[in-house]
């Protein structure tokens, strides 16, 4: 009966969250994608830019009503508060673009990564983008690793939250995995990962800044695909061409081994850093 109870609890709150996003973004999202569609297109940068950003917004300001109203706790307590934000972000930037260039890297190695010959270069595009791309991440993060998980743990403890919610960020890439198993084991991996990096900071600061660093560095900056979706700047400084079970073929790096590996590494990182003996976070976090 309890667990029941604690079940109905996890599921209502996460209903209500997302019920009560969709009526703060969707005002904003319909007469936007009438428009943008008579001009610019939807994904033109400022289409993309608006559509982020205004995500961004209502989804916070759903977080906050959230915590406030019906868990009765600070908004800052879902992930924002103020101790250790440099350390987190830095450290956070670090993982996130190092296992990217590492993956690179290896694939450059192999000669399946090919450089390409830039052209044309926009310091605005880059920034518009990096901005959608930044606010998309902190969408993500405050819906999975934020709301999602954090109300999972409130009644199942950590680790069947980190578990539970990785398998909710693999979900809400379904659309673009198309069915594939290694793309969905990366993601699950992914989500493993960054709500590891929730976890031992018990802020969103560490894994905004780690999933923002892996994508903004592999898509705006390389030009690769990101989760199968294409997110550059309008240029490309590496293309992929070799075997699919490496590169990850439609999909893009993060359906192939190569990501398996980064992935994994970047979760021991993590669980190293976050050892007794490493003194970054408190003890006993995870």
């Amino acid at each position: 009966m309890n667990l029941l109870k604690a079940i109905w609890r996890v599921l209502w709150k996460i209903a209500v969250f997302l019920i009560l996003w969709g009526v703060l973004y969707t005002p904003l999202l319909i007469p936007a994608v009438n428009k943008f569609q008579q001009t610019g297109g939807l994904n033109s940068p400022l289409a993309r830019l608006y559509f982020e950003v205004t995500g961004a917004a209502t989804i916070l300001i759903s977080a906050w009503i959230m915590t406030r109203l019906f868990d009765k706790r600070s908004f800052a307590s879902l992930g924002f508060m103020p101790g250790n934000i440099m350390r987190d972000v830095l450290l956070g930037l670090g993982i996130g673009l190092g296992m990217m260039a590492v993956s690179v890297g290896i694939l450059w190695v192999a000669g399946w990564a090919v450089p390409q010959s830039v052209v044309s270069f926009s310091l605005i595009a880059l920034v518009l983008i990096g901005v959608a791309m930044l606010a998309n991440t902190i969408v993500q993060e405050v819906l999975v690793r934020g709301y999602i998980q954090q109300t999972i743990q409130s009644q199942f403890g950590s680790h069947l939250a980190v578990i539970l919610s990785a398998l909710i960020f693999m979900l809400l890439h379904i659309g673009a995995i198309k069915g594939g198993l290694l793309p969905s084991i990366n993601l699950f991996a992914a989500g493993i990962l960054l709500g590891l990096a929730y976890v031992v900071t018990k802020n969103l600061w560490l894994p905004i800044a780690l999933h923002f660093g892996w994508n903004f560095l592999q898509g705006p900056v390389f030009g690769l695909t990101v989760s199968g979706q294409s997110v550059d700047s309008g240029w490309r400084i590496f293309k992929l061409a070799g075997p699919a079970l490496f590169t990850g073929g439609n999909f893009g790096l993060e359906g192939g081994l190569v990501a398996t590996l980064t992935t994994v590494l970047g979760i021991v990182t993590l669980l190293l850093l976050s050892s007794p003996k490493a003194k970054v976070f408190s003890p006993g976090q995870i």
